[in-house]
């Protein structure tokens, strides 16, 4: 079991790190979209409210068995408590990602009106949706091993990587299922076969939802010269959303600059994560993500070789640096 020992023959026996990277890449293998209940009446039962989502969200980060290390940390949590936000469907800016991002982003509409063709019923409108949107900070320790590599990945940050994406998808998941089956119509974008992610013309590589984009627009951080959401618990995190058919009121106020929090940006001097980027992908002109990408697909062979799992990662302009767990002082 991966619990005690590490598997053997990763390349093919880590189905679920195979698994994850076809579905990002392709939307294919996730499980079939929850039907909506639609003989209960969504006001019914339970108040589903701003706090009953915050409630609902850090419990499952608490207490989830899905998201905890493996071989040789089996049982250590992979996030602190969440930062959890909300922003209206009808929201402005989220319609200005398609410039922003590209055409190819969805607007909360658009993707609920795929799930609202899927159930049989009128796609609700933009005004009558919301985004939830949550960061998942990253434990110190793992920060830690990632902070003390300059050459490629640690294997708690590779871990975390593989293990706390799909850990997040199942409890987002499981989020949408119970919405649902309250008559709540409900849906994960990155878990329907309308997602994948490829290069682009003019933004490189890209996916057509962004949760970065969600929790900017949500008020949970600022960009980064590295690309990461500078958030209050720093840039060392992984971050989740989806739409639901419920009026929450945003309770973050979001910052008109994108990159507020980065020292850099704000005319101090730093670039710390350029001096980490093993690549030079990160210079004072900004991140080239083709870089970037090339570098992080190479990391897949030694993650497989060195800690057994199927999957590629680096983070390493994520820690040691002033950002990696605050919001620096600017």
């Amino acid at each position: 079991m991966p619990q005690d020992r590490y598997r053997r023959f990763s390349w093919l026996s880590d189905w679920r790190g195979i698994k994850s990277a076809i579905g990002e890449l392709k939307g294919w293998g996730y499980p079939p979209q929850p039907r909506l209940n639609r003989d209960r009446h969504p006001a019914g039962g339970e108040s589903l409210d701003e706090a009953w989502f915050i409630r609902t969200i850090t419990d499952k980060l608490a207490t989830h068995p899905a998201l905890s290390l493996e071989f040789p940390f089996a049982g250590q949590r992979i996030f602190e408590a969440p930062l959890i936000g909300f922003v209206r469907g009808d929201d402005l800016l989220l319609e200005d990602y398609k410039r922003i991002i590209g055409p190819h982003h969805y607007t909360p509409a658009e993707i609920m009106a795929w799930q609202a063709k899927n159930n049989g019923v009128t796609a609700p409108p933009a005004e009558e949706l919301s985004v939830v949107s949550f960061i998942m900070p990253i434990v110190p320790a793992t920060r830690l091993d990632n902070a003390a590599c300059s050459d490629w990945t640690a294997e708690r940050w590779a871990q975390t990587r593989l293990l706390g994406e799909i850990g997040s998808q199942i409890i987002v998941r499981e989020i949408v299922t119970d919405l649902m089956s309250r008559g709540v119509l409900a849906v994960s974008p990155d878990v329907t076969p309308m997602f994948n992610k490829k290069r682009y013309p003019v933004v490189g590589w890209a996916s057509p939802w962004s949760h970065r984009h969600m929790a900017y627009a949500a008020g949970l951080g600022t960009f980064g010269m590295h690309d990461f959401l500078i958030t209050e618990k720093g840039a060392a995190h992984r971050a989740a959303s989806f739409v639901v058919h419920l009026p929450l009121r945003p309770n973050r106020e979001r910052p008109t600059d994108i990159h507020a929090g980065c020292l850099h940006y704000q005319g101090r001097k730093c670039l710390a994560c350029a001096r980490r980027c093993p690549v030079g992908a990160i210079t004072e002109k900004g991140h080239d993500k083709e870089a970037c990408y090339q570098r992080v697909a190479q990391s897949l062979k030694y993650v497989n070789r060195n800690y057994h799992i199927f999957i590629y990662g680096c983070g390493l302009c994520a820690t040691r640096v002033p950002c990696e767990a605050k919001m620096p002082r600017i």
